[in-house]
């Protein structure tokens, strides 16, 4: 097989991925053809020298440099077709010389069963018979001509008829496999063309369900994070984050269907770095599930004494949504009666500020998780390491794994040798009082810049038309903008924008997509052609729920300047909304 692979690389010319597969594949045979009459030729032409054949060597040598020139030709402008038709020319016109110059030659002859062939095969059915009965007719015409004829071959009735014959079978062969082939190849394009059909209608549906589960768990999200920045009971908090790590689940769900769909799905989230204690953390997860009525599990838990009471800066949303995938991955996969599940966290190391903790989660008894030997690849440490692609479609491990990945460490599932699950992984964590990042957030602004105090006062006095057909999405979105912004004015649908573009002057527009009357992108498009006429542009930043790849690009294609899918975190808007004005 691998010789056959080199022979079709070397065929293709290096086209490679540089067109369509149907055109690829027929660039591949006419340069097949090509090179194999390039090879007669050259031989041909090398054994007539030799025998002292000038002309029948000089014709098939020139023969040989026009079809090496047509496969350049091919290279260069994939007009495989016009190569192709000129060649069976070229092989015609050789052919009649080659018989001219010696008509009693019978070799020659059975050449021009040849014809049929290449003709059906590269003209197809329709046009390759008008050619191949058209040949035959001149030649017939050629073998029975009178004496008196320039022209005068000494071949008998019976090899005559032979030669027909064979011309004739020839002839149906190629005819019967080319309409074979055309038939098959227009089944498999039919196929094909239904298969893209339903990818299309898989598309839209996960897009639909996406854009409806994102909205309401940004307004989830949005609530979450206000209602933990105000004074809550340690307890409360627990709660709040948890269901802030239960919404990020969900998203996070509806991102994995969309891979196994096959489905591009944008998931570039935003970290959102805070000062946290780690027992805190994992024992209000612990929490969750032993208050249960029926409990099927019980938790031990080492940490580290280091860790114990250290404040750590990092991103504890996400850090107990990982936790909450593998021990649901756990307990949906083990066998009947309780399990014990063991969890670990200590120091791996400390570079500067920077500190590697590494967590251990491990069960008790054997669960039913992995799908056999071949999931083994090598020990490690006394576990077994496993092939991570036997689990992709386990959704809770999928998105513990790229969790995990976003924030800075690597998932690794093992097995101990009496077949009990192990999960480990190592994330870099800050220590409290040493990140920056919350003495730049807008929520707490201490900044002693001038110009950062001017930008947050620009950002204070903005004009803001919100464009949101939800009242729900509307509120939410205001009240949550209320504390870095004074003015924000709504609007219902792109029609109300542009009446409220008309008559008041905005500083940024925060545009919907999807809406009644006038939806966002042919909005954006008339608030441009309004401002042509004026010299003047408006900040637009989409804010939709469409999260497919391209719907940023198609954003920004209709004239908006940024663009943020749902969920997304206050935070981040109001940073786009800032550079935006600034930018002014």
């Amino acid at each position: 097989m691998r010789p056959f692979n080199k022979l079709v690389k070397y065929l293709s010319l290096g086209l490679q991925g540089k067109c369509e597969e149907r055109v690829l594949s027929n660039i591949v045979f006419i340069n097949l053809l090509s090179f194999t009459g390039f090879i007669l030729f050259l031989v041909f032409g090398s054994l007539a020298f030799a025998r002292g054949e000038i002309f029948h060597g000089s014709v098939s040598l020139v023969s040989a440099i026009i079809i090496l020139g047509s496969i350049r030709y091919v290279k260069k402008t994939r007009k495989y077709g016009i190569a192709a038709q000129f060649n069976l020319t070229l092989l015609i016109i050789v052919l009649f010389l080659f018989f001219a110059s010696d008509p009693d030659d019978g070799s020659v002859l059975l050449w021009f069963s040849l014809v049929p062939v290449l003709s059906v095969f590269i003209l197809g059915n329709r046009n390759g018979s008008i050619i191949s009965l058209s040949f035959l007719i001149i030649t017939v015409i050629m073998l029975f001509m009178p004496d008196s004829f320039m022209l005068k071959p000494g071949f008998t009735e019976l090899f005559t008829t032979r030669f027909i014959g064979l011309y004739a079978a020839l002839f149906l062969i190629a005819s019967i496999m080319e309409y074979y082939r055309t038939n098959y190849l227009r089944i498999v394009e039919l196929q094909l063309l239904e298969a893209i059909n339903e990818t299309k209608l898989k598309e839209s549906f996960i897009s639909k369900l996406s854009h409806q589960i994102r909205t309401p768990l940004s307004n989830i999200m949005l609530v979450g994070h206000m209602v933990n920045k105000v004074n809550l009971s340690d307890e409360q908090r627990d709660m709040m984050e948890t269901i802030i790590a239960s919404a990020n689940n969900l998203v996070s769900t509806i991102e994995n269907i969309a891979e196994i769909a096959e489905v591009d799905i944008e998931s570039k989230k935003e970290l959102q770095d805070q000062g946290f204690n780690l027992r805190s953390i994992i024992n209000s997860i612990i929490r969750l599930y032993t208050v249960q009525k029926e409990q099927v599990v019980d938790f031990s838990l080492y940490i580290d004494d280091q860790l114990k009471e250290q404040e750590l800066e990092g991103d504890p949303v996400r850090l107990k949504q990982i936790f909450l995938n593998l021990i649901e991955t756990i307990l949906k996969s083990k066998r009947p009666g309780r399990i014990n599940i063991s969890i670990l966290a200590d120091i791996h190391g400390r570079i500067s500020d920077i500190t590697e903790i590494r967590f251990e989660i491990k069960t008790s008894k054997p669960i039913n998780l992995t799908s056999g030997d071949k999931d083994i690849i090598h020990p490690r440490n006394g576990f077994i390491t496993q092939n991570y692609t036997n689990f992709i479609n386990n959704l809770d491990l999928n998105i513990a794994r790229k969790t995990v990945s976003e924030l800075g460490g690597k998932l690794h599932i093992l097995q101990t040798q009496e077949k009990n699950q192990v999960f480990l992984f190592t994330l870099p964590f800050k220590s409290s009082g040493t990140s920056q990042l919350e003495e730049n957030k807008l929520s707490t602004p201490k900044e002693t810049d001038q110009d950062s105090a001017e930008a947050l006062e620009i950002l204070r006095n903005a004009n803001v038309l919100l464009v949101e057909d939800n009242t729900i999405n509307q509120k939410i979105v205001v009240l949550s903008l209320n504390k870095f912004i004074q003015n924000i004015d709504v609007a219902n649908n792109g029609k109300e924008a542009l009446d409220k573009f008309g008559t008041s002057r905005y500083d940024i527009i925060l545009m919907d997509v999807q809406m009644p009357v006038i939806d966002g992108f042919l909005a954006t498009k008339k608030i441009r052609e309004i401002e042509s006429t004026t010299n003047s542009h408006t900040p637009i930043i989409a804010i939709t729920a469409n999260a497919l790849h391209g719907d940023k690009e198609k954003c920004l294609a209709s004239g908006m300047d940024d663009y943020i899918s749902k969920p997304f975190q206050v935070e981040v808007l109001v940073e786009k909304i800032k550079n935006l004005l600034l930018d002014k």
